[in-house]
């Protein structure tokens, strides 16, 4: 790709001669260096992803968990909902401000110890919610909860853009929603059968136990995902002939010793003068807690003010943030709706209504997973092989359509007080569209300016929590007034509204991209030009 094309345009499919045939070509391109994680065997990748999605799995059930435990938890700590509510907005305001302090550490010291430090925060929130016994503490652990939890969105989605090519990220993103799911749905359905059992306290202690044990199996395994180039071609074979310079002073045992230990690189029989392949690093070396560049951390804090207005980034912190706020309103009101007549569900009942839309976000995740890889890989070879971000976005509208039904069906059949059954189903219906719409418009976004993928979500995630501070103080309210069934139609017209605004992204999305390619291509030359690599 030259310069003068616009980010995220890139030659995905290669036609053989005979035009009969075709082949993907791998985008980002990789280099000869094993060391890359882009380079990394497939089984490689998935331990580690397979790391990650454990850790958001935990980690978004200590985020959703705590209002299936209200009803336990009002009378055991004397706080009624309202207090409980204000918990959760806490929790919120603490994901608006973690995105916004952990990124820049992901970028200048890598992922490994953001990973590392946040996991264990969680841990350490965990084990004091257990214990907690007064409001205050309500609020500062989930604060804190929030502080730590903030990497689910940001830090994850630049691991995937280390890890995967571009029609792979689609299925990462999917797999990522899946386990987004499992921890906002199915853990906190064993949650309520745990706390109907032996009450919440000790849904707490089972979760930090596992929590324990995750962190433990980070330390030991987990690999740093930011990739730092080594040494140009010029400056290693620079080095070769000054060491071979100075070795011809030395006897042959140690000139080969100094060649070794002087040059962190391997020359194989094979090799010319162009091909100079690193040696594979160490297991200490992958340990390592940093993996730091030269950038100035305060330029890295302040990046985000310079990618937040993009217009793909605004979209795509619109179409999740509108998902997540309904999401936690729908999550609020199955708490208080069906802990009441006329479904008098105890903790494990209300844990169970989890059930409808995990089953949902499964088949989300596989539309906007494979699917939406399949359909970018066809797009592209009618394209003459030329894949745009936007031929993502045309698969947008079944989703759209799912999340306004879903939600409309969950606050009329619950409002109604129908068999349990329909608002199950309107919540598959949501959860179907709200995966599907966020793998889309997340993979969307990092096709489209993947060297500027923290700068995005740290705008896209604090967006996100930003708006969904607003719906726990005020979800109660709301339907005192008005009723469930007046607040979730209305719900599902704006979520409607919001997720058909990928038809003029569609239309005018290149546009964007080709008039914003300088002030993109220039904030990519100045980290360059600050030791920070294209792609952190």
């Amino acid at each position: 790709m030259t310069t003068r094309d616009p980010p995220g345009t890139v030659a995905l499919v290669e036609f053989e001669a005979s035009q009969d045939t075709s082949r993907l070509i791998l985008v980002p391109k990789p280099s000869n260096d094993p060391n890359e994680p882009l380079n990394w065997t497939m089984p490689r990748k998935l331990f580690h992803y397979t790391l990650i999605l454990a850790m958001v799995t935990a980690g978004f059930t200590l985020i959703t968990i705590q209002a299936v435990y209200w009803q336990q938890m009002g009378p055991d700590m004397g706080l009624d909902l309202q207090q409980l509510n204000n918990g959760n907005s806490t929790q919120l305001a603490g994901l608006a401000v973690g995105c916004i302090f952990f990124i820049p550490f992901a970028v200048k010291y890598g992922r490994r110890p953001v990973y590392l430090v946040s996991t264990a925060l969680l841990v350490a929130s965990c084990w004091w919610t257990a214990r907690m016994n007064t409001y205050w503490e309500v609020i500062v652990t989930n604060f804190l909860v929030g502080l730590a939890g903030s990497i689910n969105e940001t830090t994850v989605q630049m691991t995937i853009a280390d890890l995967f090519f571009v029609h792979q990220r689609g299925t990462a993103n999917g797999v990522y929603f899946v386990a987004v799911m499992i921890g906002s749905f199915l853990t906190p359905m064993a949650g309520g059968a745990q706390a109907a059992a032996q009450g919440w306290r000790w849904s707490y202690y089972a979760l930090a136990i596992a929590l324990s044990i995750l962190l433990v199996i980070f330390v030991f395994t987990f690999e740093e995902t930011k990739y730092i180039p080594p040494r140009s071609l010029t400056t290693v074979l620079a080095a070769v002939v000054e060491n071979n310079e100075e070795g011809t002073n030395r006897p042959s045992g140690e000139k080969e010793a100094a060649d070794t230990k002087d040059l962190d690189i391997k020359m194989s029989p094979s090799n010319t003068l162009g091909e100079v392949t690193p040696p594979l690093n160490t297991y200490r070396q992958r340990m390592r807690f940093t993996t730091t560049t030269n950038e100035s951390l305060l330029r890295v804090f302040v990046a985000p003010a310079k990618v937040i207005f993009f217009p793909h980034v605004i979209f795509t912190g619109l179409q999740f943030a509108s998902g997540v706020c309904f999401l936690v309103q729908l999550l609020l009101m199955t708490s208080i709706l069906f802990s009441a007549p006329p479904y008098n569900f105890d903790t494990a009942g209300v844990g169970l209504m989890a059930m409808g839309p995990f089953i949902g976000n499964i088949f989300g995740a596989i539309y906007g997973g494979p699917f939406s890889d399949w359909c970018i890989k066809f797009f592209a070879r009618r394209n003459g092989g030329t894949f745009e971000p936007e031929m993502r976005l045309y698969t947008l509208l079944p989703p759209a359509i799912f999340m306004s039904g879903g939600l409309a069906m969950f606050g009329v059949t619950a409002g109604m007080g129908m068999h349990w059954i329909y608002p199950s189903v309107g919540g598959a219906f949501f959860a179907f569209g709200l995966g599907a719409n966020g793998d889309i418009v997340f993979t969307f976004v990092i096709d489209s300016y993947r060297d500027l993928v923290a700068e995005a979500f740290v705008g896209i995630a604090f967006l996100r929590n930003a708006v969904s501070i607003c719906i726990p103080l005020t979800a109660v309210q709301w339907m005192t007034q008005v009723g469930p069934v007046y607040m979730f139609v209305t719900s599902s017209m704006i979520i409607l509204f919001i997720a058909l605004l990928f038809i003029p992204m569609i239309i005018w999305g290149k546009k964007i991209r080709i008039a914003l390619a300088p002030r993109y291509y220039a904030i990519i030359e100045k980290r360059m030009q600050h030791g920070l690599h294209a792609g952190l």
